[in-house]
């Protein structure tokens, strides 16, 4: 039990104390700030850049619907053409399918541009335009039904008002490009001038980090300086100085809990800088010139970086050090349903199909197990077959006796859960079924595959740790199955 500070003693240690205390509080408050400003910034940023391929990806969509509805326009003409020519009433089918098409077109458009004024009245004047030229189509189709021919209906004028309607009809979806192309080079500019700027961003962010450290490195010092003079001076003071060394324990274990939290949510926009550089290559990368594919490539393979080193680097600390979390029941369900929305975007760029049966609870501690399931989840998206779907199964069933019987460590009069997670991956040869669990072993080159080699030792130390054993077979091409075993919670029971 801690010792409660001292009510009286010698006021001049105390007095000197606070001069470092508020010190102390100084650098927190500045630490503090400095993050809620770099979090600021990366999050501005990725709003941005957010909104604007958004915006990009609007544009592209009005154009190519504009495009659809002129080759409906023109399909409309062609088909009236080939019925006055031939009489042939399938041309007119055709006609009327042409028309209900180019209405959900117009609609459709009409609410892409709601936001946009200038359109609304450019789709609302080619409407009335197109309305004018089907009432004079009808009155065609009309004159030709009951004359077989258009013999008196032709005329010099009509055959004017033709030309003219059809002109001034190209000349409107001209314009409506025309403004539309305006608004992609100004967004895709936009967009190009938040990207450019992430470098800089990024290394301020990393500036800001630095500083944190160097003042809490501050922080302690000047706090250590305080003890150290208190406990020379007056030994009285023994037990103020053993509670300051348990605040500073305290202090240490909340630091190094929030650095797991601050790594964490720096995933996410590192994931959407990955995800949105990705689109820019793939559908702009014929607009930019070589200097902007060079940046776009740079920011990716940077982002990619940071997002492997501060995963690895939180992993590899956290299997190291004794956590505070409690140990006690584990919803597993949960824990795979937190898991599987933390990879959403790995998972859609995959488009991966996973199954997941009913899982238990058990014994353990729930930022572990996902440490667990995060990692074999992630490799059987990481190591899946190129051109092939990845489908993953996560089951899970009571273990039998033989199996249990065939790992010593575990116990032969207890029930286990068996949990699998099969994937159809690349697969590897059997003689690596325990190497792989080895740290930093790794089956491929890093051209091959991302990665470090220790998310599977960090896992087998977490399954161990509770008295459970981890394992896994295979075959080159056709797929991994990773095992565990774990036991079941014994419930109390009471004999009346």
């Amino acid at each position: 039990m801690r010792n409660k500070f001292p009510k009286s003693g010698n006021s001049q240690i105390i007095e000197e104390s606070n001069p470092s205390l508020n010190r102390i509080k100084l650098y927190a408050i500045i630490s503090l700030f400095l993050i809620i400003i770099g979090s600021g910034i990366s999050y501005w940023t990725s709003e941005r850049i957010g909104f604007y391929t958004s915006a990009l990806i609007e544009t592209q969509d009005i154009l190519q619907r504009t495009s659809e509805l002129y080759a409906s326009i023109l399909e409309r003409e062609t088909n009236l053409r080939g019925f006055v020519i031939t009489g042939n009433e399938n041309f007119l089918t055709n006609y009327r399918q042409s028309l209900i098409d180019a209405q959900k077109l117009l609609d459709k458009l009409k609410d892409l541009t709601l936001k946009n004024p200038v359109q609304q009245k450019n789709l609302s004047d080619l409407e009335k335009l197109i309305n004018e030229r089907v009432m004079v189509f009808e009155q065609t189709i009309n004159y030709y039904r009951k004359n077989g021919s258009l013999d008196g209906f032709v005329s010099q004028l009509r055959v004017g008002n033709a030309l003219s309607g059809y002109r001034d009809i190209k000349e409107i979806v001209r314009t409506i490009n025309d403004e539309e192309n305006r608004l992609f080079v100004e967004r895709n500019k936009s967009l190009l001038n938040n990207i450019n700027a992430l470098p800089f961003i990024v290394g301020l962010i990393s500036l800001f980090s630095i500083s944190v450290g160097v003042i809490t490195l501050f922080s302690i010092f000047h706090y250590n300086k305080v003890q150290k003079l208190a406990a020379k001076r007056i030994k009285n003071y023994q037990e103020q100085l053993q509670e300051q060394l348990y605040l500073l324990d305290d202090s240490n274990k909340e630091l190094e809990q929030f650095a797991y939290v601050a790594s964490h949510d720096l995933q996410e926009p590192l994931r959407k800088i990955t995800a949105f550089s990705d689109l820019l290559v793939d559908q702009y990368s014929e607009k930019l010139d070589e200097e902007g594919d060079l940046y776009l490539n740079r920011i990716t393979a940077a982002a990619n970086r940071m997002r492997r080193l501060i995963t690895d680097l939180l992993e590899y600390s956290r299997a190291g050090r004794i956590s505070e979390e409690e140990t006690g029941e584990i919803d597993l369900q949960q824990v795979i349903d937190t898991v599987l929305e933390d990879l959403e975007i790995a998972i859609l760029e995959k488009k991966a199909i996973i199954e997941v049966e009913e899982f238990p609870k058990v014994i353990g501690k729930e930022t572990e197990y996902r440490m667990v399931f995060q990692n074999l989840i992630s490799n059987a998206l990481k190591f899946s077959k190129p051109g092939e779907t990845p489908e993953i199964k996560i089951k899970c069933s009571l273990a039998d006796k033989k199996e249990i019987d065939e790992h010593t460590q575990l116990d032969g009069n207890s029930k286990y859960y068996k949990i699998t997670v099969e994937d159809n991956g690349v697969g590897f040869e059997k003689d690596y079924s325990e190497k792989i669990f080895a740290i930093f072993q790794r089956l491929h080159g890093r051209d091959a595959f991302e990665g470090t080699g220790i998310g599977l030792s960090i896992s087998k130390k977490i399954i161990e740790k509770f008295n459970g054993v981890i394992y896994a077979s295979s075959q080159p091409g056709k797929g991994s199955v990773f095992t565990i075993l774990i036991p079941i919670i014994k419930k109390n029971t009471t004999k009346v």
